[in-house]
């Protein structure tokens, strides 16, 4: 999809009949590092949240499959070499246990860069089936944080709802999460 679709998407609420849509795919690109510069290590996540909006599971590069396997990892990118997606996530709606109500797809920083100082950083969030992107986010754009949110998906009673509106991480999430990943690798 085209530039001009990221900038009508973002920040909208998209509802999706869950019936029409079976898979999720969140991918992460950024550049390699030169050799002069600082070594730069982002990782894609999916955070599961229940109804009250505790975490359920989080997967990452060492937590690859997750939500009784409809969550999965491609795996570990620290370089940024890949010419399209380093990391990818896949979501299978249909599959998510009935106690998950929220996901969010949350790009984080694993060597501590604001990822507005990452060169070429960039995700989006598409239907896998399809191809339709919901969002493209050039992450060398946002805030000075080494992390956020790209994305959320919440449950409703017939159908997923996403919110394409990129986030701040909290600081208890983001140390959370920085946490989980650190102690992964």
């Amino acid at each position: 999809m085209s530039s001009q679709r990221q900038i009508e998407t973002r920040g909208s609420m998209l509802g999706i009949a869950n019936a029409g849509l079976k898979e999720i795919v969140m991918g992460l690109h950024w550049d390699p590092q030169t050799e002069r510069s600082t070594p730069v290590d982002l990782d894609a996540l999916c955070v599961l949240f229940d109804g009250r909006g505790h975490v359920l599971e989080v997967v990452h590069p060492g937590h690859p499959r997750g939500g009784d396997d409809s969550m999965a990892h491609t795996g570990d990118s620290r370089t940024g070499a890949s010419t399209w997606d380093d990391e990818q996530i896949f979501v299978f709606l249909d599959g998510l246990p009935m106690a998950a109500a929220k996901l969010a797809f949350v790009v984080l920083s694993a060597t501590g860069q604001p990822l507005d100082q990452v060169p070429g950083a960039s995700c989006h969030v598409s239907d896998h089936g399809s191809g339709e992107e919901y969002s493209r986010v050039n992450l060398t754009t946002l805030f000075g944080d080494p992390g956020c949110i790209v994305a959320t998906l919440t449950r409703g009673a017939t159908h997923w709802s996403i919110d394409t509106n990129v986030r701040r991480l909290d600081d208890i999430l983001s140390a959370d999460l920085l946490e989980r990943v650190r102690l992964a690798k």
